[in-house]
């Protein structure tokens, strides 16, 4: 698998900063050192695919999304959600249910308006 190092960087840096993490303390949660974590965002070299791995899982998003395959970065808080949602009540997956949709609704009507 040859690995987009360029998509990468981009990605990595920009759930870095979203997740608000300084570049030192990402590379302590994958055992990595500042300065590679640097390299990686400046796209002078691709990380190994184990260390790919140990980032997404830091950044709580999906491999995938990480390397450029997917634009779906949420895949791990979709499954987080549903694993909580079994664990309801029938009363209280009927209430989240609405809440999702209210949610939605309001995002969909926000970017109504912006178009």
């Amino acid at each position: 698998m040859k690995l987009n190092k360029k998509i990468i960087a981009d990605r990595l840096k920009k759930m870095r900063l979203e997740r608000g993490l300084s570049q030192q303390k990402l590379a302590d949660m994958v055992g990595l050192s500042k300065g590679t974590i640097s390299k990686y965002e400046a796209a002078i070299h691709p990380p190994k695919l184990a260390n790919v791995e140990a980032l997404a899982a830091a950044l709580d998003i999906g491999f995938n999304y990480l390397v450029g395959y997917s634009e779906q970065r949420y895949i791990i808080e979709a499954q987080h959600i549903a694993d909580v949602y079994v664990q309801l009540t029938d009363s209280s997956k009927k209430e989240l249910y609405n809440f999702a949709q209210f949610l939605y609704q309001k995002e969909h009507d926000v970017n109504e308006g912006n178009s």
